[in-house]
């Protein structure tokens, strides 16, 4: 390319010393033929120039031209270049404001020069060719001359080629209309002159003037349409832009930040007007191919897998190619499709490197990448501003043109404020110059979020929209496996505190006639008594029992709510919205406020779309937790089971293997238990076992364990005990089961063998603890049968001797 660019240039240069050498020998030999005629030529050629518009090529042809056509044949080549000399400076000087560069007027010069010398020549050539009077071949052959030289210096001027490829087709189809009217216009005028008797040249300048007129009229007429027509273009683009980053909500905050900071970091680096305007509307569209991606993958709070992130991959060809079926500028597409490249070619989807990537993709990558750290996301929360620029400036050489974030690192606090300051007028007295201490970042996005968007917005209904839509889908993917009540309390706050400014949340459940506060979230979460209370005496619970949503309530109902004649902030809204399974009624979300009459029908709307995934996940919950307690209780005494034992027993033993500490295992087994099922039936033995359970439970520690191991045996985990402090502990069980009986059957009928083991000296896990601790028990329960056997023969010889 630089060799090619070295030889057009050297084509440029002798076509240019070429033309004005030809001009300055024949303007020193010049010598008129008419002066009369000539003046006339050249009076209305500089009229012409000063006062008209008609003009074409950028100056390269003058708006003299056609009387400069019609002098083609009335004058000599001198003349007629004397005259094209003076139009032609007199245009550079109107067009560069009286200081043309030397070498645009040499060039100039010398175009017009060689075209008029040309068509001179082609009109001589074919002055006897008159074939008809409706085809002045002579003025046609001058008009193509003219046309082919126009061509070969435009294309010597801007397109930095060959001068001969594509000359017709690139240059000169685009003006064969305006040259072929000017050419039968300039025969016209011929005809009009030889019938009248008067100068072509006189009669040129009023036909001149009156289009001249016209297309002024036509020509405002079309700047205004034009601007009409590129500020709606604009606002399409930006409609367009905002439908594109619609996933995230806070797309009108991004779309303006990525626009300020690549518009100044694409002047500081010198880019064109033309690759700036592509860089300003691949701002607008650089994630079109987003579109082609499924929102389950683009809203995935966690890691995404392989597939899902090859999919993802793809969405800058995606963009790239619909952009190309919208007949987007090449230099566009180029962003859209390596904007995700990296400096160091680990990038995709070409895997480009370096300067191989497009300066205006560089810049995007970088500016968006920012923008990606210091906005929220679905799986994280905002980076403040200065800790993403950290994250980049560690990138620059590898993902990032150090170039690009060398001038951002000096900038960008500058370039925030002025995103910030551009997208909204600071009109809340907080400071945004980049000595605040707050984040700008946080504070736009938080301000953008608590105030209302203008009415007459056009993309503030898509914005709100596609919020709702993307929050409430959010919610469902975060509730949806959720089992604990604090975890969908935590997904609903997520979620609400998106749209709706509160101060507590409150997630309560129905627990036969009365409702639980099972989870509370907020600044005065500390003022909520969690307790159930009677459906009839809260907010809650009667928006429950009725099942009607409670808007702008007074919380000095909720009887759980403690209420301080001290407290500077009490709340005075709240907003009760019944949660429903699939099965009914299962519970109330409430919001509270500090302010009065804090809550609008619309966040009453968008609570109420909430609350359709919370009930449903809530109604899971609430199963799963009383599967839960059933499957880790024993149904008929109420204590823990064999299930929930061994887990318990595990969970010890690690804990006491860390701290080196005592675990005592004490397995109980009832004597003279099938003696009451055999007496007093099975009922009453049932009676007895859950008596017993019962009274164990009240003498056991609140960190120690009871569990029903199965028939008349319960096992006791009791933290810290010693064996010297094993057998008092026993001894105390045996009491109470002796009371228990008593109790139930009114007679002494039960007792109590106890076997222990104590970790780590009789056993290091469970079933070594359980078997030492039963075979123990079945020792104390041998001795209390050779006791009993004692004590009945004792009882029979004293009677015999009686």
């Amino acid at each position: 390319m630089k060799i090619l660019r070295d030889k057009v240039g050297i084509w440029a240069a002798l076509y240019t010393v070429v033309g004005a050498a030809t001009c300055f020998l024949v303007l020193s030999a010049a010598k008129s033929q008419d002066v009369k005629q000539f003046l006339l030529y050249l009076v209305c050629a500089n009229a012409a120039v000063l006062g008209l518009r008609l003009i074409t090529g950028h100056s390269l042809l003058p708006a003299g031209f056609l009387v400069l056509l019609l002098g083609v044949e009335d004058l000599n080549l001198p003349e007629l270049l004397f005259i094209a000399f003076t139009v032609t400076l007199l245009n550079e000087l109107q067009r560069d404001r009286g200081r043309p560069p030397l070498m645009t007027i040499l060039f100039a010069v010398a175009n017009i020069t060689i075209g008029l010398a040309s068509a001179q020549l082609a009109y001589r050539m074919t002055a006897n060719w008159h074939a008809s009077a409706l085809f002045p071949l002579p003025i046609i052959a001058s008009s193509f001359v003219l046309l082919f030289n126009y061509g070969l210096a435009r294309t010597l001027l801007n397109k930095g080629g060959s001068p001969l490829v594509g000359i017709y087709r690139s240059e000169c189809r685009p003006v064969l209309p305006w040259f072929i009217a000017a050419a039968y216009l300039a025969y016209l005028v011929r005809c009009a002159s030889v019938e009248s008797g008067v100068h072509a040249a006189v009669i040129t300048l009023p036909i001149l003037f009156v289009l001249d007129r016209g297309y002024r009229a036509w020509s405002v007429a079309r700047e205004n349409h034009a601007a009409e027509l590129a500020l709606l273009h604009q606002r399409t683009l930006e409609t367009l832009s905002v439908v594109i980053n619609a996933r995230d909500y806070s797309a009108n905050q991004h779309l303006h930040r990525v626009q300020v900071y690549a518009k100044a970091l694409g002047k500081e680096l010198g880019l064109n007007a033309v690759d700036l305007e592509d860089l300003h509307v691949a701002t607008l569209v650089y994630n079109i191919g987003q579109l082609g991606v499924p929102d389950h993958i683009l809203l995935k709070p966690g890691t995404l897998t392989q597939d899902e992130w090859e999919k993802v991959k793809t969405h800058p060809v995606t963009g790239a190619e619909m952009l190309a079926r919208m007949n987007f500028p090449v230099g566009v597409r180029a962003i859209v499709q390596t904007h995700h490249e990296k400096w160091d070619g680990t990038g995709y989807p070409a895997g480009l490197r370096g300067d191989q990537i497009p300066i205006g993709a560089r810049i995007l990558a970088v500016v968006d990448s920012l923008d990606a750290l210091a906005s929220d996301r679905p799986f994280r929360r905002a980076l403040p501003i200065r800790d993403a620029m950290e994250q980049l400036i560690q990138e620059s050489g590898k993902s990032f043109d150090p170039r690009v974030i060398a001038i951002l690192e000096r900038r960008y606090m500058e370039l925030e404020s002025k995103a910030w300051e551009e997208a909204r007028p600071n009109q809340t007295g907080i400071s945004t110059s980049p000595s605040s201490s707050r984040d700008l970042g946080k504070l736009a996005a938080r301000l953008l979020v608590e105030s209302d968007l203008s009415a007459s917005s056009v993309v503030s209904p898509i914005v709100s929209a596609r919020q709702e839509t993307q929050l409430l889908q959010i919610l469902a993917s975060d509730v949806a496996p959720s089992m604990e009540f604090e975890e969908i309390a935590a997904a609903a706050e997520k979620c609400l505190g998106q749209i709706i400014h509160y101060d507590t949340l409150a997630l309560y459940i129905r627990r036969g006639e009365k409702v639980e506060p099972v989870s509370l979230l907020g600044r005065n979460k500390h003022r909520f008594l969690k307790e159930p209370v009677p459906i009839p005496a809260s907010l809650s619970g009667r928006a429950l029992r009725d099942n009607i949503p409670v808007l702008n309530g007074n919380p000095g109902l909720e009887c759980c709510y403690i209420q301080d004649a001290a407290m500077i902030h009490p709340l005075q809204s709240a907003l009760a919205m019944p949660l429903e399974g699939r099965e009914g009624p299962v519970g109330v979300l409430t919001l509270y406020h500090v302010s009065r009459d804090a809550f609008t029908r619309d966040h009453l709307r968008f609570v109420k779309a909430a609350a359709a995934h919370i009930g449903v996940a809530l109604e899971g919950a609430l199963r799963y937790q009383d599967a839960e307690n059933l499957a880790a209780t024993d149904h008929l005494t109420g204590v823990a089971n064999n299930r929930s034992l061994a887990l318990h027993l595990e969970r010890e033993l690690s804990r006491a293997s860390r701290e080196k500490a005592n675990i005592g295992v004490l397995v109980c087994d009832l004597n003279g238990f099938k003696q009451v099922n055999d007496r007093f039936g099975h009922v009453r033995g049932n009676e007895v076992l859950q008596r017993v359970a019962q009274d164990l439970k009240e003498i056991c520690r609140s960190s120690d364990y009871l569990a029903r191991l199965g028939g008349d045996e319960f096992v006791v985990v009791v933290p810290g005990l010693k064996e010297d402090l094993g057998k008092a502990y026993a001894t105390r069980l045996e009491a109470v089961t002796v009371e228990a009986g008593w109790a139930v059957c009114g007679e002494h009928c039960l007792s109590l063998s106890v076997g222990i083991a104590i970790y780590p000296e009789d056993g290091e896990d469970p079933k070594a603890l359980l078997t030492e601790a039963d075979r123990r028990m079945y020792q104390a329960k041998d001795v209390h049968k050779q006791e009993q056997r004692k004590s009945s023969q004792r009882l029979l010889s004293e009677g015999a001797a009686t």
